[in-house]
């Protein structure tokens, strides 16, 4: 028996559920899961609605940078367990692994984005799952530096036939194409494919080392793009053919514009040999050091 309440005090515990999953949907999957679904068995019923879980954020939460990676991958996958079945977005920062992803396909077939940032994911990983999200429209891997290749890119394009946003914001090291030029084709793979996403119309390749010809396959592939953000991708230069195919663009963002709106700012990919003018492009000092060791490192 609970001790008598207050005269005028209110039985939090008999709040109508509709008003207490709106409440819920407010707070967020972290707090839901760590403290107000707890309160009282009333609200842990609401709380296992599959409704409330139809999105899922765990990318925005201080207690994302604190607490243990298994941890947030658990709770990540009671958050999916309720959802069930009936998850359309997820989002996730730094602790979510190919496992947790694997998870997530297995029980979320209408899937409809997934925001990952700064997370341990592979290439192999993502090829390996992605075509269990068929409906997916948004995606991004922002500073998901083992998502990379061709082969990946090529992947999502094929599974996910209806994506028409994708963000890559890449954060490891580059090298300028004019003093290496035998790397031209390798750093457009990626480009080509990205280009068989064919409906994109919003497309953000931050940081990318892919030059003109990979921009151009893109914009050949892609003819719905509205929205083109290629800042601080060095290697493009912007001639009278591709401002041409950029025409029809309404929001552009070129390799040279302002970053201050950009999300990762304290994470931004570094340039060779810019950032090393004055030496040798091949060897760093006299204990020939190769430049392909430490471009990865800021």
């Amino acid at each position: 028996m609970g001790a008598p309440l207050a005269p005028g005090a209110r039985d939090w515990s008999e709040l109508h559920p509709d008003a207490l999953s709106v409440i819920f949907t407010k707070l967020g999957a972290i707090e839901v899961l760590m403290g107000a679904g707890l309160v009282c068995h009333s609200w842990l019923h609401t709380a296992k609605l599959p409704e409330l879980w139809r999105s899922v954020d765990m990318s925005n939460h201080k207690v994302v940078e604190k607490m243990a990676d298994n941890v947030l991958c658990a709770m990540a996958k009671v958050a999916v367990n309720r959802s069930c079945g009936q998850l359309e977005t997820f989002m996730g920062k730094r602790f979510v692994t190919d496992d947790l992803i694997k998870y997530i396909g297995d029980r979320a077939p209408s899937l409809k984005g997934i925001r990952l940032i700064s997370c341990y994911i592979s290439s192999v990983g993502v090829v390996g799952v992605i075509n269990k999200f068929p409906l997916l429209e948004d995606l991004e891997f922002s500073l998901c530096s083992k998502v990379y290749g061709k082969y990946v890119f090529e992947a999502i394009g094929k599974s996910c036939t209806q994506l028409t946003r994708f963000i890559c914001c890449e954060g490891e090291g580059h090298i300028f194409e004019d003093s290496f030029e035998e790397d031209a084709f390798s750093n457009d793979r990626e480009a080509m494919g990205i280009a068989t996403m064919t409906k994109l119309n919003s497309l953000q390749f931050f940081g990318s080392s892919m030059n003109n010809s990979g921009l151009a396959a893109i914009l050949d592939n892609c003819p719905n793009l509205e929205s083109l953000d290629i800042r601080y991708c060095f290697n493009i230069k912007m001639d009278d053919a591709l401002q041409a195919k950029c025409a029809g663009i309404r929001s552009l963002r070129l390799p040279h514009d302002s970053i201050s709106d950009y999300e990762f700012k304290d994470n931004l990919p570094c340039w060779l040999p810019k950032l090393f003018e004055d030496v040798d492009p091949i060897f760093l000092d006299d204990d020939d050091i190769l430049l392909e060791d430490i471009i990865f490192f800021d």
